[in-house]
């Protein structure tokens, strides 16, 4: 875990982040700094190239990325970007080399392709986390979340809000993230296997009818059949919608077929209240 003196890697492996926002990442990099003593190296893959959507080409994020792990000094890298071309990347990724630097890579929604697939690859876990949380809306409360769990290596409590447990018990592991980011692993080599284990989604955007295909797909690959749980996080479009209730009435649906456990908090997801979840292995109870 982190300590004082201690580098991390900033980068944008999904959409660059825009000029815009360079304040707020420069805010970041000094709390960071001020309040935990912790430093900062920003990939050359951070922000939009100029008119452009991308940090660089697919190859350019791949190769900071590397750049990244080969580096001695950064002990974790934090993945500041989200949007949709993450999966770019794992073709052109350096498996060996991610597995012998043994860096926990965090970051959250497109994210979850990159994390899931290096947990898969190399066995090395990582984080479903936003870094930028600590400088939101929250700020205070996400500072309390990044040193209990980057400094002080603890598990954050959830708090479940409905469900078929009380509480979750990750004796083997945790795999997933944003639904519809880990579902563009379905039929590639990089998509772990689910059994025996906890499966967590979430997804900011989607409504009823789009988390439904959702469900369908994993049905298909054989993922709710295999995994141990659901941990469903926040589902932000369902919950503006009022349509939570349809996502209650559809999960049930699958149990009358299925012996999956479920588990939901408004704890996991795309908001500024949003705690870092382990993805990977450990015998640890959330």
């Amino acid at each position: 875990m982190l300590k004082i003196g201690d580098s991390i890697g900033l980068i944008a492996c999904s959409n660059g982040k825009s000029q815009a926002e360079r304040p707020l990442i420069e805010a970041l990099k000094t709390k960071l700094n001020h309040q935990f003593g912790i430093q900062t190296i920003e990939a050359s893959t951070l922000y939009q190239k100029p008119s452009s959507l991308f940090s660089g080409t697919k190859q350019e994020r791949s190769n900071a990325l590397m750049k990244l792990y080969m580096d001695s000094t950064v002990k974790m890298i934090f993945d500041l970007s989200g949007g949709d071309v993450a999966n770019e990347l794992l073709p052109l990724l350096d498996f060996n080399c991610i597995q012998k630097s043994n860096k926990p890579f965090v970051g959250y929604s497109d994210l979850t392709v990159l994390i899931n697939a290096i947990f898969h690859k190399t066995g090395v876990p990582g984080y479903n986390y936003q870094l930028l949380n600590l400088v939101g809306k929250e700020a205070d409360l996400q500072e309390e979340y990044f040193s209990q769990v980057f400094i002080e290596n603890k598990s954050v409590g959830i708090n479940l809000t409905w469900g078929t447990v009380d509480k979750i018990a990750l004796d083997e592991s945790l795999i997933g993230g944003n639904i519809r980011c880990l579902l563009k692993l379905a039929g590639t080599p990089f998509l772990p296997s689910v059994k025996g284990t906890w499966l967590l989604l979430e997804a900011r955007s989607g409504d009823i009818t789009t988390i439904s295909s959702y469900f369908a797909q994993l049905e298909q690959i054989g993922y709710l059949e295999d995994c141990k749980g659901l941990l469903l996080g926040e589902f932000t479009e369902l919950k503006e919608k009022q349509q939570l209730y349809q996502l209650k009435e559809l999960i049930l649906s699958y149990m009358s077929h299925y012996s999956f456990l479920v588990a939901q908090t408004e704890e996991v997801g795309h908001s500024s209240i949003s705690k870092p979840i382990f993805i990977g292995t450990r015998s640890k109870a959330l």
